[in-house]
């Protein structure tokens, strides 16, 4: 089965917010190649999204929430969270794995159109 994958608004400006800190601090070029690769990443959850853990924080959500582990290198240290409804993956966030924990009021749960 392959699964629609929609990411949410929150989630494009987690993104777009830890490419400029990669801009920042390392170069434009590498922020690129990370966003793209996040993106591609992303993408790839269209097939066997519920073979990703559910998130250490899924107890404190109404929705089953998962990570998937994102980013440059052999060892991303970005996940992105997300919830299957159906055959719909919805990406919520994008966050550094050392951040503090996602609660529901950092999601907008259920979307909005």
């Amino acid at each position: 089965m392959t699964y629609q994958v929609l990411i949410l608004p929150q989630a494009h400006l987690d993104i777009n917010r830890n490419a400029d800190w990669w801009a920042d601090h390392h170069s434009i070029d590498q922020a690129e190649r990370w966003a793209d690769a996040v993106y591609d990443q992303i993408e790839a959850l269209d097939r066997s999204p519920e073979s990703y853990p559910i998130s250490a924080e899924n107890e404190t959500f109404s929705i089953e929430i998962r990570d998937k582990l994102v980013g440059l290198g052999r060892h991303p240290n970005y996940r992105a969270i997300f919830t299957v409804l159906e055959n719909v993956v919805y990406v919520l966030a994008v966050r550094r794995a050392a951040q503090d924990a996602f609660r529901p009021d950092n999601c907008n749960w259920p979307p909005t159109a």
